[in-house]
């Protein structure tokens, strides 16, 4: 058997290979044709559904999305959704994973999921395949983060990945997107708080414009002999002008533990480990700003809690100023539009990992104009 899948069953099956498989990105293939064997024609049965990640065989009204070389080998079953990928692709755009299971590359990936998803969800799948973390295969939303792994791809492999290609179907969406994507980010919170700081103000973002992700910056000698460590990395820093962010989540400094400690030793030893982040947390931002950069600190209220990201935002641009960066009025302006801000918070909720955010999501599908226009172009692209 021999199949290629794309769409959302691709982007399963490539999510469980960064975690388990990381060798078999490496493993470039073309699109192979489809074949049943040792079947004679393509049934459920033919389906290696623990390959596909699929708990119950596809339907006509679920289809499993697959790909085919030529128009003439699409498959005629009612559970089939076909794509054509011919000559107009780059060599080498699909991976074989085993099974005789192919799925397309992290690069084609993302230009295949144009359309299938909602722009900012694009980007904010851009930060994850250029990012060192992984969401769970089979609930992306809420299910187990993989941290720490390998990046499946690059900003700048998919845009020589797009150049590289002849035709492809969704390639300048893909470009659009692309342009508010940074590489290296290592969480899916700092992805989220990323992609609402760099998406134009007329998509539902904060247009900051391009950001800097987890960036090293090594501590003078004169610190360091004196106890510093040689470097610090803040989590996200704006290219306009030397403000940035550092996030911190709700378990960042492990207070159940104190709550939950046993005994007034244990209670203790959790205290002092509680007490030594915050210092060093202090002390990380004070060195930063040493450094002549001023990071702000950001906490999971700062994304759930109705308009406080935009309170940060307002904190930033403040910030900016000061920095002797002219902050435009239309940003300012922009920001205080009642509209506005309700469509930005919806967008927010509607990334965040929280049993509310589908409703969100869907409520965005019907009524948000703003981001279907942005598909037929025509709207102004305003950023920082």
């Amino acid at each position: 058997m021999k199949l290629a899948v794309n769409g959302l069953a691709g982007l399963r099956i490539l999510r469980d290979v960064r975690r388990r498989d990381l060798s078999a990105l490496r493993r470039r293939i073309d699109p192979p044709a489809p074949d049943p064997a040792p079947r004679k024609r393509w049934t459920t049965g033919a389906l290696p559904l623990d390959a596909l990640l699929l708990s119950a065989p596809p339907t006509k009204e679920r289809p499993l999305d697959v790909v085919v070389p030529k128009p003439a080998q699409r498959l005629g079953a009612s559970f089939a959704r076909n794509t054509v990928y011919g000559a107009g692709l780059r060599a080498g755009s699909f991976i074989d994973v085993g099974n005789g299971v192919a799925i397309p590359s992290p690069e084609l990936l993302f230009v295949d999921m144009v359309g299938r998803l909602r722009f900012p969800v694009l980007v904010l799948l851009g930060y994850e395949l250029c990012g060192t973390f992984g969401r769970d295969p089979a609930d992306p939303m809420m299910g187990t983060v993989a941290f720490g792994i390998e990046a499946a791809t690059s900003v700048g492999k998919i845009r020589e990945f797009l150049g590289a290609c002849t035709y492809l179907p969704g390639k300048e969406d893909a470009y659009r997107a692309l342009a508010y994507v940074a590489d290296n980010a290592w969480s899916p919170m700092e992805a989220v708080l990323a992609t609402m700081l760099t998406l134009p103000l007329t998509v539902g973002g904060y247009g900051l414009g391009e950001v800097r992700l987890n960036v090293r910056h090594e501590n003078p000698p004169e610190l360091v002999v004196r106890g510093c460590p040689e470097s610090r990395v803040p989590d996200i820093e704006l290219a306009a002008a030397p403000v940035g962010f550092n996030y911190d989540g709700r378990g960042h400094y492990d207070l159940q533990a104190v709550a939950a400690a046993a005994d007034g030793h244990a209670r203790a030893a959790a205290i002092k480990a509680a007490r030594g982040k915050y210092v060093d947390d202090l002390r990380r931002n004070r060195e930063l700003m040493a450094m002549g950069k001023m990071i702000l600190p950001v906490c999971s209220e700062d994304l759930f809690e109705e308009k406080a990201l935009d309170a940060l935002v307002v904190e930033t641009l403040r910030c900016v100023e000061a920095m002797g960066v002219e902050v435009p009025g239309f940003a300012v302006g922009y920001l205080a539009s009642a509209g506005a801000a309700k469509r930005r918070q919806e967008l927010l909720w509607s990334m965040l990992p929280w049993s509310e955010a589908q409703d969100y999501a869907r409520e965005l599908e019907r009524k948000s104009k703003v981001l279907r226009e942005w598909f037929g172009g025509g709207l102004p692209r305003y950023s920082l």
